[in-house]
């Protein structure tokens, strides 16, 4: 059964905004500082009344917009992901949609050279005892009696000597460099279908060393369309959208690539207690075949399709775990029941440690969230 949990930190994980890296996951990207975001929705429009949508590829229509129509189907295929998971429904066919998505993307690179600079630092010398080898040589002369003598001789000698610790001044210089970063800007228009007019807009632009402009755009419209609760108002039948089986699984899993051409389910989250935690799922895992099917760039909509099974119904699937490939098979449990027996999850940090934290109630997740994410 698709049950749409509301888990704030879900849909938010796929980067990190800090000035000072942590050990990134394959595929993450960090950003220098937190990405700012904007959004403007016409008030007159009744988004109630939306219900499906379609994508606007601007590249194929018009040749005078430079962006690469490749890339931009992929940020495409990632905002309908984030539409889906809002409880919009996806067609391929303009005419049968009640609106339209487009995106218009930049990725400019700025840099500017830091000149030289030299600073002066205590540097501290530790005590330090030295012991030299002496050889010393003398001569000597002199008369006894009537007679006169002249000689030489040598000896060996050690001389220790300590020189107590002591700071002296150190000047260091630092070279020239140039220094610079990628600045990642989107603009998602949302177009009503019959009077062709925008009627929600939103942009984001972050700073960050990655090039890539698709890995970019998970961290960035996670941004768009809110951290704490959604920017772009949710369908009015999102809670209808479970089917008639009732079986779950208890693993929580978007579309995510680490190379912007390939989108496997990762999974985000397990729920403690489920079939997936029993089986050793864990966060991180990438789902790369469902029931001996390859998952390569399914949509949201295709993943929760494939695991809708009832109670007592087996799910295979195929997890990629770093270098390792596990077969795991799946019973699904009822769901009404593991609402009640499961109470927590265990997922990513905003560091991306794995921890354990509670499933909010339904009364918090409405204030904490901003996207609908499915625990499968």
């Amino acid at each position: 059964m698709k049950k749409f949990l509301l888990l704030a930190f879900v849909l938010m994980l796929p980067g990190c905004a800090t000035m000072f890296p942590p050990r990134l996951k394959a595929g993450r990207i960090w950003m220098y500082t937190q990405p700012l975001a904007n959004y403007e929705k016409d008030p007159d429009v009744n988004f109630n009344d939306y219900k499906k949508f379609s994508v606007l590829p601007q590249a194929e229509i018009n040749t005078e917009i430079k962006m690469n129509p490749i890339i931009e189907k992929q940020l495409l295929f990632m905002l309908r992901n984030y539409f889906e998971s809002l409880g919009y429904c996806y067609v391929s066919n303009v005419k049968d949609a009640d609106f339209l998505i487009a995106v218009y993307y930049s990725n400019e690179y700025k840099s500017q050279y830091i000149p030289p600079s030299s600073y002066t630092i205590p540097w501290y010398i530790p005590t330090q005892t030295q012991t030299t080898v002496i050889n010393s040589y003398n001569t000597f002369s002199g008369t006894m009696g009537c007679d006169y003598f002249y000689g030489s001789g040598s000896g060996w000698a050690t001389v220790t000597t300590t020189t107590p610790g002591h700071y002296v001044p150190m000047t260091v210089t630092r070279p020239g460099q140039y220094i610079g970063s990628y600045y990642p800007y989107f603009f998602v228009a949302v177009i009503d279908k019959n009077s062709k007019k925008i009627v929600w807009s939103g942009s984001v632009v972050g700073a960050t060393s990655n090039p890539d402009i698709r890995l970019s755009a998970q961290v960035l419209f996670s941004y768009l369309f809110g951290i704490r609760e959604s920017n772009f108002p949710t369908s009015n039948s999102h809670r209808n959208m479970d089917d008639s089986k009732d079986g779950v699984f208890g693993m929580f899993a978007y579309p995510y690539t680490i190379d912007g051409n390939h989108f496997y389910p990762q999974i985000l989250a397990v729920a403690v207690g489920s079939p997936a935690y029993k089986e050793g799922l864990k966060p991180g895992d990438f789902i790369i075949k469902i029931d001996e099917e390859s998952t390569l760039n399914w949509p949201l909509s295709r993943i929760l399709n494939a695991v809708d099974k009832s109670t007592g119904e087996s799910l295979a699937v195929t997890v990629k775990r770093r270098d390792n490939i596990l077969n795991i098979n799946l019973i699904a449990e009822n769901e009404a029941t593991a609402r009640n027996q499961w109470k927590e999850i265990i997922t990513f940090d905003q560091k991306f440690n794995i921890r354990r934290i509670k499933i909010p109630t339904s009364k918090q997740s409405n204030k904490n969230v901003y996207s609908h994410s499915p625990m499968l």
